[in-house]
């Protein structure tokens, strides 16, 4: 298990000859204590085409220090990154397979390998508040670091970096504000490796979407935001942290949804295959979250019901069940996300991104186009009959239709309520498909008790309740229905 913390530093380019200025001048901090000498010295890890550090990951093998170990960070919110730390092996040891099963996002398949080595005399001050807190450590360092891969001359630099250990975030707007009094300025470039190997290129800015600028531009900004979001969930996904997978197939949900609604502004030769991948990787993470959503449904039920039917070893029985979802969702994950198939679509995504399939229509102004489009898949869903054979399908054409609304929703606010309406058809709906569901695993529960001679009863009495309370989704579904359908926007 690694190590975790959330590293939150900024760092500051002195000149050779400059004196810290005092320290105590900062508000609260009452002592600034000497705390030692380090040297350290670390080998980072990239890909050849510097998929990490693109990124804005950090992965290193450090020497030295109180830390000395694997080193993993990633880019977090709150203007941090969280660092996962493992212990060292011996000299030789590889990068840990813990930590490059973490980058296998951005890696795609690509091995990491050396791709600089820096070497740091490290000067540390801890910042002490008057209770004994140490609000923070201030590194004042001397680095020399070069690129393995090249004959470069080595690069040699003063900096000092300022993390907070139990301080404030607003210490660092006062050290830097202090610094500045004495002519020192925060660093252009916040991390070392940038320094040695060159600072990783901007993203391109995004189009700034207007009801009378290009449609093409509102679209784009919302998928931006999805792939984003997959990227994000990814990680999630392979940390098994709750809500990972649900978070990465709603992603998927809404580029599809978005890529279609919006089909007339792409040309669809090149993102109708895109669509059909996003989906086959929603279906592929599905099954096993399902299965737990379903098993979430039935542990409640059973917690509600009196304690004189619930008969045999139930609980037991449904956890089992549980553990072999969950093994099987680690499984598929592993073998989804470690596929090429997927590397593939993630390196679609980024392209899409980076310069969408525009047609000629995308140039058109959104106010002119945006609205006929959602429009029409308004009338898609208001027009299917009232007495649907399938719900599931027009739950799925009512999530199109709410993500669709989401697209327009920042220019026109009056679409909040449409999507609202769409939203609560597709949770009555879900509720409905979940009930679906959980029948046939009682059924199916009911049958393994069985056949293992114990009482199947309290799996019967969860069934007829699930029986009983479809109507009333369905009733729920309809005026949920009434509700999207009244909408003309």
């Amino acid at each position: 298990m690694a190590d975790v913390h959330l590293e939150i530093e900024r760092s500051f380019t002195p000149p050779s000859g400059a004196v810290l200025p005092d320290l105590t001048a900062l508000k609260k901090v009452v002592r600034a204590e000497p705390a030692g000498e380090e040297r350290l010295d670390a080998t980072y890890y990239d890909t050849p085409g510097a998929a990490l550090r693109r990124a804005g990951v950090t992965l290193r093998r450090r020497t030295g220090g109180h830390d000395a170990g694997w080193h993993l960070k990633l880019p977090v919110a709150r203007g941090g990154r969280e660092e996962l730390h493992l212990a060292l092996g011996d000299d030789h040891d590889p990068v840990p397979v813990a930590l490059l099963d973490l980058v296998a996002g951005w890696a795609r398949g690509v091995a990491v390998a050396p791709v600089a080595r820096i070497r740091t005399r490290r000067t540390l001050t801890r910042l002490v508040a008057a209770d004994g807190t140490v609000l923070a450590e201030l590194a004042d360092d001397l680095v020399e670091g070069h690129a393995t891969d090249s004959g470069a001359q080595p690069t040699y630099w003063r900096e000092w970096e300022l993390e907070l250990v139990d301080g404030s975030p607003k210490l660092l707007d006062r050290a830097e504000a202090l610094f500045a009094e004495h002519g020192i300025e925060r660093s252009a470039v916040q991390r070392k490796i940038e320094i040695v190997l060159g600072a990783r290129e901007p993203v391109a800015a995004l189009p700034e979407p207007r009801r009378k600028g290009p449609a093409g531009a509102v679209l784009h900004v919302y998928l931006a935001e999805q792939v984003r979001r997959i990227e994000r969930f990814d990680l999630a996904v392979r940390r098994a942290e709750p809500g990972g997978v649900h978070g990465m197939r709603k992603a998927c949900r809404r580029l599809r949804s978005a890529l279609a609604a919006y089909r007339p502004l792409l040309q669809r030769e090149l993102t109708d295959p895109v669509r059909d991948e996003l989906g086959s990787l929603a279906r592929s993470l599905g099954g096993a979250r399902d299965v737990e959503v379903v098993l979430d449904r039935l542990q409640a039920q059973l917690a509600e019901q009196p304690e004189e039917l619930v008969v045999g070893p139930v609980h037991q029985q449904l956890e089992e069940r549980r553990r072999r979802a969950e093994g099987d969702d680690a499984r598929t994950v592993a073998e989804v996300l470690g596929s090429e198939r997927y590397h593939a679509l993630r390196d679609l995504l980024d392209a899409l991104v980076a310069s969408p399939p525009w047609s000629e229509r995308a140039d058109e102004r959104a106010r002119d186009v945006l609205p006929k489009l959602l429009r029409r898949e308004g009338k898609r869903l208001r027009t299917a009959p009232d007495e649907a054979e399938d719900l599931h399908e027009v739950r799925k054409a009512a999530k199109r239709l709410r993500y669709a609304y989401e697209v327009v929703e920042p220019l026109w606010p009056d679409a909040r309520r449409p999507r609202r309406a769409a939203r609560r058809l597709t949770e009555v709906l879900g509720d409905h498909q979940d009930g679906v569901v959980a029948r046939e695993m009682l059924l199916d529960l009911a049958a393994e008790a069985t056949a293992s001679g114990q009482d199947a009863f309290t799996w019967g009495r969860l069934h007829a309740l699930e029986e009983m309370r479809e109507p009333e989704l369905v009733d729920e579904a309809v005026e949920a229905w009434a509700e999207v359908r009244k909408h003309r926007w």
